[in-house]
């Protein structure tokens, strides 16, 4: 009875510990629930409060517009640098006018008043805004000092200043298709501008460009010098460094201010280099005959009869110039025989031709760090009449800088191309994405370099450099029908010390040039589109150095050495 009652009185304490600590945890639980809800209470109030103040004081004011009016100045869009670090696009900081409708005493009197200091603006839409109601409202954005001064001195209650940004470029028109531009609010509205918006708006980093100021004056003033010449409407050049692919210049011409209120819409907003799809001519030989040869069913000694009539249903193929009768691959090439081109491409076959023009990216949209890029034009069934005029640049459209990127991969020792913007590092490693052989990139070269010497580009010769081209003449499509009294014109040239160092390459396009004494009523490309790429090239190899040889030529190709070009 005794060992009983004493394992009573020692179990009944631990029962009375237990149940005290039990309703400790339960009170610290209900105390922090507690906490919480006033804590969740007290957001919801700070939040409705702040849903009132935006929607009801301040008229459905937005947030961005709200923290400007506190004083907020957005962050510096970084510069835009050329490989120099000459400065191509920067910010300054300004001044931008706003009111605050609510304080506006006499909406008509003041809109006068400020209308006489700007008087852009229009009267009807500036009573509207202070009649608005609104604790915010912009008037006028970017302010010169003079402006500002003007402004205050009116004594208008309820408007005011805030501190803004604007974006200029120092060069105008000079790089406007390639740096773009932005909008009021220093957003990227095209070219690099808007390719990299992020980059240059976040902590306000700069780009560098691999153009070079020089080179882009270079290329800028020949064209406009060109097209004055030739009275074309509209054309294109772009010049790169063969061994980087870095894009040195590119010109688009019309071209805009972009300092100045711009149209995106506008005809001068469009960039040729890279959204312009045209029919290439005789331009595209050099990718059929590279194509031909790597085919391995043709070689330089291989001879067609371009005497033989060919005809597509109705149509036929002619040449240009007189039939040179049975000619080998090299003398088609120099010759620019259209039915040789074709006869070449039937050799190497269809389904060869358009795996080459897969691999050249003629197929899809060359894309340059621009968001501005068209896509080229093909025949969606590729039959052999598409096949042949292919050949020779009919029948497929591609941008400049598709010809860009493909004649340097073919020339430029037989790996893939791509042209950049941007400034590369000289000691990353490069890889070889192979497109045509060693050997047939140094035969395409030594053909260019005999259009120079003997074909139709005599008039883009250098004296004491390696020079290599092509042109190229198509007609005009209108309504369906190709015009024969307008054309467009191309050339692809290189430039070097010698046929081993090929250094810069430059396209050229131009729209509808007209007929002159100067060119003896002749609108082919020989004739102005040449002129003008030797220009540049000119120009380009001198101010980068390149050393003017006494023999720039050297054939290593023995069979180059028992060809004649001459026409019979």
């Amino acid at each position: 009875m005794s060992l009983a009652y004493k394992s009573l009185d020692i179990r009944e304490p631990a029962q009375s510990l237990l149940s005290r600590n039990l309703k400790q945890a339960l009170e610290v639980a209900r105390n922090r629930i507690m906490v919480g809800i006033v804590f969740v209470a007290f957001i919801m109030c700070v939040i409705t409060f702040r849903l009132f103040s935006i929607m009801v004081l301040h008229n459905g004011m937005d947030e961005n517009a709200t923290a400007m009016a506190g004083g907020f100045c957005p962050m510096g869009r970084g510069n835009i640098l050329d490989r120099n670090g000459e400065i191509l696009a920067t910010s300054i900081s300004t001044s931008s006018l706003y009111a605050n409708a609510k304080k506006i005493l006499d909406a008509k009197a003041a809109a006068k008043q400020i209308r006489t200091v700007l008087p852009q603006l229009d009267e009807k839409k500036l009573v509207e805004k202070l009649t608005s109601g609104k604790r915010f409202v912009w008037l006028f954005r970017h302010l010169t000092p003079q402006q500002q001064k003007k402004i205050l001195d009116l004594g208008v209650p309820g408007i005011s200043f805030m501190g803004d940004q604007r974006r200029i470029y120092p060069h105008a028109q000079l790089f406007s298709h390639v740096v773009g531009l932005t909008d009021v609010d220093n957003v990227g509205l095209g070219g690099v501008e808007k390719t990299f918006d992020q980059h240059l708006r976040q902590n306000g980093q700069d780009l560098t460009l691999s153009l070079d100021l020089r080179v882009q004056h270079i290329v800028r003033s020949s064209l406009q010098e060109g097209i004055a010449r030739f009275s074309a409407t509209g054309g294109t050049a772009v010049v790169m460094d063969l061994e980087t692919s870095e894009v040195l210049g590119m010109v688009s011409a019309p071209d805009f201010n972009p300092n100045k209120n711009v149209d995106v819409r506008s005809p001068d907003f469009f960039n040729r280099a890279t959204l312009g799809m045209y029919e290439m001519g005789s331009t595209m030989k050099i990718a059929n005959t590279a194509m031909a040869l790597e085919s391995g069913k043709v070689h330089l000694g291989s001879v067609f009869d371009t005497s033989a009539p060919m005809n597509i249903g109705k149509f036929s193929i002619t040449d240009y110039r007189a039939n040179h009768g049975v000619i080998n691959v090299a003398q088609i090439f120099v010759h620019s025989s259209n039915k040789g081109s074709a006869r070449m491409a039937l050799a190497a076959g269809l389904q060869h031709q358009q795996n080459f023009l897969k691999k050249l990216g003629f197929l899809e949209p060359s894309r340059l760090e621009l968001p501005e890029y068209g896509r080229p034009l093909f025949p969606k069934h590729w039959r052999e009449a598409n096949q042949m005029t292919i050949a020779y640049g009919y029948g497929i459209s591609l941008s400049p800088l598709h010809l860009l990127n493909g004649v340097a991969s073919i020339v430029g020792g037989g790996c893939k191309k791509r042209a950049t913007l941007m400034k590369l590092d000289e000691s990353a490693p490069q890889t070889c994405e192979r497109v045509v052989s060693p050997e047939t990139s140094k035969t395409m070269l030594q053909l260019m370099r005999f259009v120079v010497t003997d074909g139709t580009s005599k008039k883009a010769n250098i004296p004491g450099y390696f020079v290599a081209a092509k042109t190229g003449t198509r007609n005009i499509l209108v309504n369906g029908h190709y015009r024969k009294d307008r054309v467009a014109t191309s050339f692809v040239g290189i430039i070097g010390d010698s046929q081993d160092k090929p250094k810069y390459m430059v396209v050229v396009l131009l729209e509808d040039p007209k007929a002159s004494k100067e060119t003896y009523g002749f609108t082919t490309a020989g004739w102005n589109a040449a002129p003008i790429g030797g220009m540049i090239l000119g120009k380009v190899a001198s101010l980068m150095s390149v050393k003017p040889t006494v023999e720039p030529d050297h054939i290593t190709n023995p069979f180059f050495r028992n060809v004649s070009f001459k026409t019979p």
